[in-house]
């Protein structure tokens, strides 16, 4: 999610593909056109806002994520400026990259993603100190079965949100699925072994698997650079803020993904037509548009998600 809100956190989420397929797109506001008839309401009334994301090419950029990160800024505020969109830049070191690392558990024949789910551990770095994250995620094109998961936290105080997400398909148009997550701390010593049983006793559906609680899960690490420069500034919504995010296999090694997402929240879905409009806009004009031969080949493939890249899971619908 755009915001900012995992740090120290264990996220439990489902995701849903609105429809199953890429939609056709030509103008902004199609895709939420498309969503809201698929998913009349209530059915989203619980969905806040929007994340829109896409892949760039690592290869047209520098191998220093500080200088990758200037890079691209740079073709952002000035392909944004010449399709008509106002971007802020903050007033603060507006570069200043944060550092993690991100550890997709599963078995070895990616038996959690198979059931449609996807377990994450986040270590993030600051001032000397650690701050852990899980996300769990269930993937489900049923957007109905999607909202009405409880996903209850047992042993912590939860947070719950839900939100779209967008980003290019495989045939270079917008598509969106529906992301609904609850969020607690966890420390290290909580999570013992890793194995399913221990992320399970924060979130009992995954012991409803099939799955043995001692099942042990590998983990797959990316080491991550992140910038939030600044925010595009979106008719109708407060500023819509900005991250890029660059991931390498080992520490301090050279990236080999690297990505772009702006979103907005705490809005009615439904009766907020003229933000969804302009953020599909700023998609099809700004990054499909001026900077489209700056896109990872075959971007669509992957929906613009880091993990699927990671995970080599493509998008087969």
């Amino acid at each position: 999610m755009i915001r900012n809100t995992l740090g120290g956190l264990l996220v439990a989420g489902i995701v849903a593909s609105v429809g199953g397929a890429a939609f056709a797109q030509e103008q902004p506001g199609t895709l939420f056109a498309k969503t809201i008839a698929k998913c009349p309401s209530p059915q989203l009334a619980d969905v806040g806002g929007r994340e829109y994301k896409c892949l760039f090419n690592i290869e047209k950029f520098s191998s220093d994520p500080d200088v990758a990160f200037k890079e691209m800024w740079g073709k952002i505020k000035a392909a944004s400026a010449k399709a008509g969109f106002k971007v802020d830049e903050k007033e603060k070191k507006p570069l200043k990259v944060e550092r993690a690392t991100k550890e997709y558990f599963d078995t070895p024949d990616q038996d959690l993603w198979k059931k449609g789910y996807i377990v994450r551990l986040t270590t993030k770095f600051k001032d000397g100190e650690e701050t852990l994250a899980v996300s769990v995620k269930a993937v489900t094109e049923d957007v109905v079965r999607c909202m009405a998961t409880p996903l209850t936290v047992v042993g912590a105080t939860g947070k719950t949100e839900a939100e779209g997400n967008v980003g290019l398909g495989p045939q270079g148009l917008l598509r969106e699925y529906i992301e609904k997550g609850s969020s607690f701390p966890v420390t290290l010593a909580q999570l013992g072994t890793m194995t399913l049983g221990d992320f399970g006793k924060f979130m009992p559906e995954l012991l409803k698997l099939g799955l043995p609680a001692a099942t042990k899960l590998v983990g797959k690490k990316a080491y991550t650079y992140r910038v939030k420069p600044g925010a595009v500034v979106l008719p109708g919504t407060e500023p819509c803020g900005i991250s890029m995010e660059a991931w390498a296999h080992k520490d301090g090694g050279k990236p080999f993904l690297i990505d772009f997402s702006y979103g907005y929240g705490d809005l009615d879905f439904y009766e907020s037509k003229e933000v969804h409009v302009a953020g599909e806009a700023f998609m099809l004009k700004v990054i499909n548009g001026e900077l489209k031969d700056l896109l990872m080949p075959n971007s669509g493939t992957f929906g613009g998600s880091k993990v699927r890249v990671l995970m080599n899971r493509p998008i087969t619908n």
